[in-house]
C-alpha cells in the first residue's frame, strides 16, 4: 500500500516534470538555457513542490508572489530615499545650529572679556557717591554775593595774575 501511494507520487512528479518541459518548450526554452544558479533555483523550487507536496502549479501565484516582492522592494527603496532625505535635513540643522553655537560662543566670550567685575563696578559707584556729595557739599557752601558783577571778577582775576 505504501509502494502503491509513492509509486503514485512518482508517476505524478515525472507528469508534472514532463508537462513543466512541454510548457519550456512551447516557450522555445530549453534546460540547458538556464545559468547554473537559475538551475539550482529551479531544483530548489523542485525539491520544495516534493517536499510539500505540490503537484498542481499555478503560474498566477508565482505572479502575485513576484508583484508582491517588487512592490516591497519598490517601497523599501521609497522609504530609503524618504530617510536619507529626512537624513540630509536633519543633517543640515545639526549644521545650521552649529554655525548658531559658534556665534553664541564667540558673542559670550567677547562678553565675557568686557564684563567688569561686580567689586569694580561697586567700587566705582562708591567714588561716584563720594565725588557726587562732595560736589552738592561744596554747591551748598558757595555763597553767590547778592549783587554779582563780571567786571569785578575780571579785575581779582588779572590782579591774582599780574602776582
Amino acid at each position: 500500500a505504501e509502494n502503491l501511494k509513492a509509486q503514485e507520487e512518482v508517476n505524478s512528479l515525472k507528469g508534472l516534470g514532463q508537462h513543466l518541459e512541454n510548457l519550456l518548450k512551447l516557450a522555445s526554452i530549453e534546460l540547458g538555457d538556464f545559468s547554473d544558479d537559475d538551475m539550482a533555483l529551479i531544483d530548489k523550487c523542485a525539491q520544495l513542490y516534493t517536499c510539500l507536496h505540490i503537484h498542481d502549479f499555478d503560474l498566477n501565484y508565482l505572479r502575485d508572489l513576484y508583484f508582491s516582492r517588487k512592490r516591497d522592494h519598490i517601497e523599501n527603496r521609497q522609504t530609503m530615499v524618504q530617510q536619507k532625505t529626512q537624513l540630509r535635513r536633519v543633517k543640515e540643522a545639526i549644521d545650521e545650529a552649529a554655525k548658531d553655537v559658534a556665534g553664541l560662543e564667540r558673542f559670550k566670550s567677547t562678553a565675557e572679556k568686557r564684563l567688569i567685575p561686580e567689586s569694580v563696578v561697586q567700587q566705582r559707584n562708591k567714588q561716584i557717591c563720594a565725588t557726587k556729595q562732595g560736589l552738592m557739599d561744596r554747591q551748598k557752601a558757595f555763597a553767590m554775593p547778592k549783587e554779582f558783577s563780571i567786571e569785578d571778577i575780571m579785575e581779582k582775576v588779572e590782579s591774582l595774575e599780574r602776582h
